[in-house]
């Protein structure tokens, strides 16, 4: 056996094609095709149309034009042309060596080198051909075929035309590939297409894939268009090292405009079989997902796996919204052991809410309930979120504008739960009344505030209603200067903008108050202009400090647009900070230097730079450098490295992060992302993959490592195959260009 032929079989063994559709959708469409891929990728040539020697004009008028070099007739019954025949009626253009037309029945029959063409691109060519003008019924036998819009051509041993819509076609090849370059080939020994559907269905199909058959179905369905269409979508090949061989094949149902299900059944060789449900709906003014997941008896654990996930938006009206996301899995290792996606196996806990939402411009309300799902089995009791049942908010923002005086409020009402704790309930008030001092060039902002919580407990021995009362001052200043600059001989427009913040919160002594919700934020630029150095109502933070930042951009004179920023602030502490968590006092006179960069390098390149110092210890506590270089839509190079020392006991962590998504050649896709640990002097994750396109077929082969949250070494492969204008091979989950935005974290 010739090496080339052998290598084609190894190759089509390896794969497993479900055959059918692809949905609209963009979580399931098919990536489009580069300019250069569409440039090695002819479009079928229809058959050469015989030079036409009847005028268009006046031939869509319901009657019949025929010219020939010979006719014989017989008045009102019947007319036979010979030699170059052309006829014309309506959408329908015809060339034919002899027809005989019945003037009686409008048919039409033709003979000899038939050519066939209709208005809304399709050809035909037969040596054989019957016609009924009214009914666009008729016969033609062994007849090539292409069809406009979707590059399918192919040949049939019969054709019966069932109307302007519907095709029965028999002993049919059909294909979208290029001629000369049929790498898949559809056989079937009946196919239906039906343009108003826009779908194919076929019997007893045989798809051949570089001259091999790989896949046979009694019957297939299959889209004529790009437009959704139930069918099978384009199936997974791999192994993990968690499940074993892992093969699925989703079917998708086109239910209706605006809903539509896929069923996916799963088979993991080490576990079982796995059936996956999506269901999707979509309204004027609501949509949502529901998706069930179900693996019986899973053969490592002896345990039926369940997952639930639910997400649903709705617009109630113009002021008025509800939004729910729940998640629910059977076990804590239903991810890690389960899922291929890298997030989800890194969850530690399974958000579920509730939530309606009022506002309108000036008064707004949000009703919540909000609940978890622990997934960490490390994570104690007395560490795990607690529950809010319910949570409700509501604020108020007066519509005023600078130099008037500017109220508003803020106030929450919440009832914590979780097992084995101290629970209760907390309200929080926060009146606020504030001054906007504003010119084009300076702004003056004085503000003072009073804020009230207590709570209401339950299973605690000391006081049951707490109480805590604070008055809240702040002065947010700044001034803009702007002049014009130039960086590597551009114009540009450089601002120069101080800012000082002064805050001042009276002592409190909040050691004894319960801790619900309340934990320290990043320490960031931004959280320096923040009343409360906690996030939570559970502390609400001393200070008597004075920040002060300044900030730099560079701005396109031409539209403004935002090229470059640079910010660098500090906090100068006048009193020592009492309230913390865990309790206790910190003595510093000031905070560590933070500053962040933002550049738009030229046009394809982008940098983001954070840096937090530590001025006392002469230090760097944390590093944030991310590199992104973009010349076009479907290439990128990511380069991020992050840097943490905190303070002990926190470990030091240096986290290197590279990925890169590129064309090889007009057909070849290369994408590879490695994160290493230089602390630890490990990958914790790193995956490379190829991916071909070819007019008609792609392929996706992707190698993936990963480290889990449980410690243990997840090693998978997975393969992915397309044949197009039958299934479709969606976006890759692990693209770098769908990961670029890690940059701007």
């Amino acid at each position: 056996m010739p090496r080339k032929f052998l290598l084609r079989r190894l190759l089509c063994a390896a794969l497993f094609a479900a055959i059918g559709s692809q949905p609209l959708y963009a979580a399931k469409s098919v990536k489009p095709k580069t300019s250069a891929q569409q440039a090695t990728c002819p479009v079928p040539a229809e058959p050469e149309m015989p030079v036409s020697t009847l005028a268009p004009d006046g031939t869509d008028d319901g009657r019949v034009h025929i010219m020939a070099d010979q006719a014989e007739s017989k008045l009102n019954e019947w007319a036979v042309f010979r030699g170059n025949v052309e006829a014309r009626r309506d959408s329908l253009h015809l060339f034919a060596d002899e027809l005989r037309y019945d003037q009686i029945q409008n048919t039409l029959q033709a003979s000899g080198h038939i050519y066939l063409k209709k208005t809304d691109g399709e050809t035909f060519l037969t040596p054989s051909l019957d016609y009924d003008l009214d009914t666009e019924r008729g016969l033609a036998k062994q007849t090539r075929f292409t069809f406009a819009g979707n590059t399918a051509h192919g040949d049939a041993g019969q054709i019966r035309f069932e109307g302007r819509d519907v095709l029965e076609l028999d002993s049919v090849r059909y294909t979208t590939c290029p001629p000369q370059r049929e790498d898949w080939i559809l056989k079937s020994k009946h196919l239906t297409l039906d343009k108003t559907t826009q779908t194919g269905t076929a019997t007893h199909a045989v798809v051949e894939f570089m001259h091999v058959p790989i896949f046979y179905s009694p019957y297939l369905s299959f889209p004529l268009t790009d437009a959704r269409a139930s069918g099978f979508l384009g199936p997974h090949i791999g192994h993990t090292t968690h499940s074993g061989l892992l093969l699925s094949a989703p079917y998708y149902f086109n239910l209706a405009p605006n809903y539509d299900d896929t069923l996916t059944p799963r088979l993991l060789g080490d576990r079982g079989l796995q059936t996956l449900n999506e269901f999707r709906y979509l309204g004027a003014s609501y949509g949502g997902k529901l998706e069930l997941e179900y693996l019986p008896n899973d053969r490592k654990t002896g345990t039926d796996r369940e997952g639930l996930f639910f997400r649903h938006s709705q617009t109630l009206s113009p002021r008025w919204s509800l939004s729910s996301d729940i998640q629910w899995v059977s076990d804590a290792n239903y991810f890690t052991d389960l899922s291929t996606s890298t997030a989800q196996a890194a969850r530690t806990a399974q958000p579920r809410y509730v939530r309606l939402d009022y506002g309108d411009g000036t008064w707004g309300f949000s009703g919540r309930v909000f609940t978890y799902q622990t997934l960490d089995s490390t994570i104690a009791i007395s560490d795990q979120p607690y529950q809010r049942l319910p949570q409700l908010l509501l604020n108020a923002d007066s519509p005023g504008g600078p130099n008037a005086l500017h109220y508003a409020f803020e106030s929450e009402w919440v009832n914590f739960y979780r097992q084995q704790s101290v629970t209760g309930q907390r309200l929080d008030v926060h009146p606020s009344i504030s001054l906007p001092l504003r010119t084009p060039y300076f702004y003056f902002t004085p503000k003072a505030g009073y804020r009230y919580t207590t709570w209401k407990l339950d299973n605690t021995t000391t006081d049951t209603s707490p109480e805590r009362t604070l008055p809240i001052y702040s002065l947010d200043t700044g001034l803009a200067f702007e002049r014009d600059s130039q960086w590597f001989g551009r114009a540009l427009t450089q601002t120069l903008e101080p800012r000082v913040y002064y805050l001042y919160v009276p002592y409190r002594d909040q050691d004894g108050l319960p801790v619900f919700d309340t934990a320290l934020p990043d320490f960031s630029f931004y959280n320096f202009f923040r009343e409360n150095r906690f996030v939570g109502a559970d502390r609400v933070g001393d200070a008597n400090q004075l920040t002060a930042a300044l900030t730099s951009r560079f701005l396109a004179p031409e539209t403004g647009a935002e090229l470059a920023r640079v910010s660098f602030g500090q906090v100068r502490y006048f009193d020592n900070q009492q309230v913390n968590l865990p309790a206790g006092t910190i003595v510093q006179t000031s905070s560590d230097l933070i500053g962040e960069v933002y550049a738009r390098i030229g046009q394809p390149w982008y940098l983001r730079n954070g840096l937090q110092w530590d001025s006392k210890a002469q230090e760097t506590r944390k590093l944030g450098l991310y590199l992104y270089y973009r010349p076009a839509a479907d290439r990128v190079v990511n380069f991020g490295y992050r840097y943490l020392n905190p303070l002990a006991p926190s470990p030091e962590e240096r986290l290197y992060d590279i990925s890169a998504q590129w064309p090889l050649n007009p057909h070849w896709t290369g994408l590879a992302r490695w994160s290493y640990s230089a602390v630890d002097s490990r990958t914790p994750y790193a995956y490379a993959g190829l991916e071909y396109t070819s007019c008609c077929w792609g392929i996706r082969l992707t190698a993936r490592h990963r480290i889990l949250i449980d410690g243990s070494l997840d090693n998978s492969i997975l393969f992915e195959f397309e044949l197009s204008g039958l299934a479709k091979l969606g976006e890759s989950e692990e693209s770098p260009i769908k990961q670029s935005q890690f940059i701007f974290q």
